[in-house]
């Protein structure tokens, strides 16, 4: 009896063997077909293909991303202004800073309204000298000249508000007005149009290096300078220089004219 069950179990231990054994030898088959057929042509291109087709939703969002932030860049260098607010050329700098300086020892806060001009504004104002409607809105603003013959395209005038009152056609220098005009004159800036344009001054660009004011205006134009802060601590700027950089849009505010933006 007892060899009996010990010839029985010693089968089922032979035959559960011989079955775990030619499991171990298909799964091995199986495995080496596998990788034969990964090393074949068609399944490596059927797997390039697979992958290219998983990226192609990346690859187009990342299009789309650098050309939102291209234009994002070009949008925002058109809105930079060519000059910084109270720009000037360099040969009248030095006096510019000078008479600023004479006013304020004189106990006159300068309002200066307008200095250098881009031809995009130029031409702005100059189309609303031309339309009676404009000049309404605008009362501050006197004649302008058209695009490429004023000399705040030039960077060599100034506008100073407070030097005459009244109506226009019969304005008066005020006292404070006088001083200013003293001031700029001896500071190398003409009173070029008097009462008629009170608040404009001028250097001519033909005694600072200029042949003439046209050669004056693409230099100014075509040449910009944007003044750039470091850092908050160092509180300290330094000047990059970038040619043909677009300059700003013209905006007509009728704060800036009641202020006294003048035209010339």
């Amino acid at each position: 009896m007892v060899r009996r069950c010990l010839c029985a179990c010693t089968i089922v231990v032979l035959s559960l063997l011989t079955c775990s054994a030619s499991a171990v030898a298909a799964v091995r088959k199986h495995s080496s077909r596998s990788a034969a057929a990964s090393k074949s042509p068609s399944s490596r291109n059927l797997r390039a293909s697979s992958s290219k087709a998983g990226c192609l939703p990346c690859a187009a969002k990342q299009a789309r991303l650098l050309k939102t932030k291209l234009s994002r860049r070009a949008k925002t260098a058109k809105e930079l202004p060519c000059h910084p607010k109270d720009y000037v050329d360099p040969t009248i700098a030095r006096n510019y800073n000078a008479a600023m300086r004479d006013m304020k020892r004189a106990g006159i806060k300068p309002k200066v309204t307008s200095v250098w001009r881009s031809s995009e504004t130029q031409a702005a104002l100059y189309r609303c000298t031309q339309s009676s409607r404009c000049r309404r809105a605008n009362p501050g603003l006197y004649a302008a000249l058209p695009p490429g013959q004023s000399i705040h395209e030039a960077g060599f005038a100034v506008d100073v508000a407070g030097v005459a009152s009244g109506r226009r056609g019969a304005k008066r220098l005020t006292p404070q007005g006088r001083r200013i005009v003293s001031i700029m004159k001896k500071n190398g800036f003409n009173w070029r149009y008097g009462l008629s344009d009170p608040v404009h001054f001028e250097a001519d660009p033909r005694q600072h290096g200029y042949k003439n004011l046209k050669q004056a205006i693409a230099r100014t134009q075509n040449t910009c300078q944007v003044k750039l802060a470091k850092t908050k601590s160092s509180k300290k700027s330094v000047n990059r220089v970038a040619v043909n950089t677009i300059p700003v849009k013209a905006r007509l505010t009728e704060r800036s004219h009641k202020r006294g933006l003048r035209g010339v």
